[in-house]
């Protein structure tokens, strides 16, 4: 599979809109149903029988596939309760277009941080700021995320991407909003803050670099890449920059091109306990020490060495006269 950066990404998508190939709210409205129908595959329980969603959409495009998603769940027979960050009459054309539809049906509540803090459903979803976020979270952000996501998180027998737990389901359009998707950085660091953490990422056209390393894994959770129809034509980002070879699709992953009409999953979700790999370090998995026989006898230590490197040691010392 290719990897591509933000920008590439980007400029794919800029030039498939120039090219007359897909408009922009095209684009928007099958970002949207991709992520609804990945979480369906993601959780087969909750496309059995309608649940409550809570969506929290950014002052951008992402929250413009957030209020998509929202209006699909409802279609469902799902309620939801769509909190925005920032103005309604400040979106983008195309956000403010589907927040328009949306509100056809529902309401687009303020974002209050402690409302946020408090929010229950049977599905979460982060739609504030996706793969365009350079910064840091601001703090009316960053702590009622941190602080429900870690309530999700402790929520007794939730494991990441597990399915038929419910305070695990939080799922992430794009990217986990405050993780870089070109170098994987927590843009949070430092400041007592988390970037979102994620049992489910959709991701778009092609992964990025930053779903696969540094903290990328252990925020993005199980990962799936969806199809929106830009074609083979756009693996390059439309920029002239090859993408990047990146994790090779998983079983049963389709190619590009199949357009609205057959969302695909394109990639393999990623080990559910990828989280607590992604935090070990070498001590963390054992110390195996091999002791050797003088010269000339010491072949079965150097292959016991070698075997126990292979089979996940994180340190092994070959002690020998």
């Amino acid at each position: 599979m290719e990897l591509l950066t933000t920008a590439q990404m980007r400029a794919a998508e800029h030039a498939a809109i120039a090219g007359g190939q897909v408009t922009g709210l095209e684009l928007m409205e099958r970002a949207g149903r991709g992520v609804v129908e990945a979480v369906f595959a993601q959780w087969p329980a909750l496309a059995a029988a309608p649940g409550h969603a809570v969506l929290l959409c950014g002052p951008g495009n992402n929250g413009g596939d957030g209020f998509v998603v929202a209006r699909l769940l409802a279609e469902r027979g799902w309620s939801a309760d769509v909190f925005l960050y920032g103005s309604a009459a400040r979106l983008p054309p195309d956000a403010a277009e589907t927040c328009r539809l949306w509100q056809e049906i529902g309401v687009v509540r303020p974002w209050h941080p402690e409302d946020v803090r408090r929010a229950r459903g049977d599905l979460f979803v982060d739609a504030l700021f996706g793969a365009g976020l350079s910064r840091g979270l601001p703090e009316e952000i960053a702590a009622p995320l941190t602080d429900l996501c870690a309530d999700l998180c402790a929520t007794p027998g939730a494991a990441p991407g597990a399915d038929g737990q419910t305070g695990a389901r939080m799922v992430a359009v794009d990217a986990p909003s405050g993780l870089c998707l070109d170098s994987g950085r927590n843009l949070n660091a430092g400041t007592g803050r988390d970037a979102v953490l994620a049992a489910l990422t959709v991701t778009f056209h092609r992964p990025r670099p930053g779903h696969f390393i540094e903290e990328g894994p252990r925020h993005c959770g199980a990962l799936r890449c969806v199809d929106i129809g830009l074609g083979p034509d756009a693996l390059t980002g439309a920029a002239g920059a090859p993408g990047v070879a990146g994790p090779s699709p998983g079983p049963g992953a389709t190619g590009p091109g199949s357009g609205a009409a057959g969302i695909a999953l394109a990639s393999a979700p990623l080990p559910e306990d990828l989280r607590k790999q992604n935090a070990a370090h070498k001590y963390t998995h054992g110390h195996a020490l091999v002791l050797s026989g003088g010269v000339g006898k010491g072949g079965a230590a150097r292959l016991a060495a070698r075997g126990s490197l292979r089979i996940g040691a994180g340190l092994v010392t070959l002690g020998c006269p």
